[in-house]
């Protein structure tokens, strides 16, 4: 591959677990690769930015073995422990350029879900 390969479906969520305490980054996309042995990888950029809301990520394509010539995408997802709300962007690289830029998204958790039904029912009830 010349220059970047075609990507497509990115999103970047930043979810609670059940409890609402811990947090982690789920970042998906597709990947155009050209052979059934190749797989793209993505992982920390080093050093991250100087912007700490923005989290720096390299995607390698790897090649392992034999494989048949075909082109077609191949998942790829990245996941790291965050303190929550702790990034608003995902930045993804390829060969030292960017080649996407991705909002993160912070779903609504369970726990802020049914504080607010229990804030309703105590104003109906008044």
């Amino acid at each position: 591959m010349a220059g970047a390969p075609n990507t497509r479906n990115w999103k970047a969520n930043e979810l609670p677990n059940l409890i609402g305490r811990n947090y982690k980054i789920h970042v998906t996309g597709d990947v155009e690769v050209t052979a059934t042995n190749q797989t793209p990888k993505l992982s920390d950029r080093v050093p991250q930015g100087i912007n700490p809301r923005i989290l720096l990520l390299n995607l390698t394509i790897v090649t392992s073995g034999v494989g048949g010539q075909i082109v077609f995408y191949r998942s790829v997802q990245y996941t790291k422990a965050t303190s929550g709300d702790q990034y608003d962007e995902v930045d993804i690289f390829y060969r030292g350029k960017i080649i996407k830029r991705i909002k993160v998204d912070h779903p609504k958790t369970l726990a802020k879900r049914t504080a607010k039904k229990k804030k309703a029912r105590k104003k109906k009830r008044r």
